[in-house]
């Protein structure tokens, strides 16, 4: 089976940005993409008693997003089921303990961790939630809940990655080396 090329890390940061920055243009896609696939919307749903109401108001919002980057990305996705959203839920669980604490040491941790599908995604998700100065109009989040939002981006690409098909004659990464956001050429 061949191995799926990686979406590079400067287009990833480059559509998570253009996708934050035109929220009010790319509200309606993210719906319509949540709507079409009812098993990770419901995912996100069913984790909801274990957020702050505050975060449940972006989970969602950023579960999209994921899964809007592999549409950007272009190519076919199918429609996820429960055991692909569920065996992704028992694979980042896993992952919990070499993550763990929420110190100083956190993020490189994350970046260290080496059995994750499209990597360049999650880095962004960890970018967007720990690493990118906060802006003067958002909320301070506490990390506990940015950490379980992380949770749900990362379970979310890993279903998304397991229905992906890139389009024809797509030229992604062959291997993952961790590229910071000032790095990504």
């Amino acid at each position: 089976m061949p191995v799926t090329p990686l979406i590079p890390r400067a287009l990833v940061h480059e559509w998570s940005e253009t996708i934050g920055a035109q929220a009010a243009t790319e509200q309606s896609n993210l719906t319509r993409i949540m709507k079409d696939n009812r098993r990770l919307s419901r995912f996100v749903e069913e984790n909801f008693e274990s957020l702050d109401e505050a975060t449940r108001s972006v989970a969602m919002y950023l579960v999209g997003v994921v899964a809007r980057i592999y549409e950007k990305a272009g190519g076919r996705m199918r429609i996820a089921s429960w055991e692909q959203v569920r065996a992704a839920t028992t694979k980042v669980e896993g992952q919990i303990g070499a993550l763990l604490p929420l110190d100083d040491g956190f993020v490189a941790r994350c970046h260290a961790v080496t059995d994750r599908a499209q990597p360049h995604i999650v880095d962004e998700a960890v970018y967007a939630l720990f690493e990118r100065p906060s802006r003067p109009d958002e909320p301070q989040t506490p990390a506990n809940e940015r950490l379980k939002l992380l949770l749900l981006m990362w379970v979310a690409n890993e279903v998304c990655a397991a229905n992906w098909t890139p389009p024809r004659g797509f030229t992604g990464d062959a291997t993952y080396t961790h590229t910071p956001v000032e790095d990504a050429p």
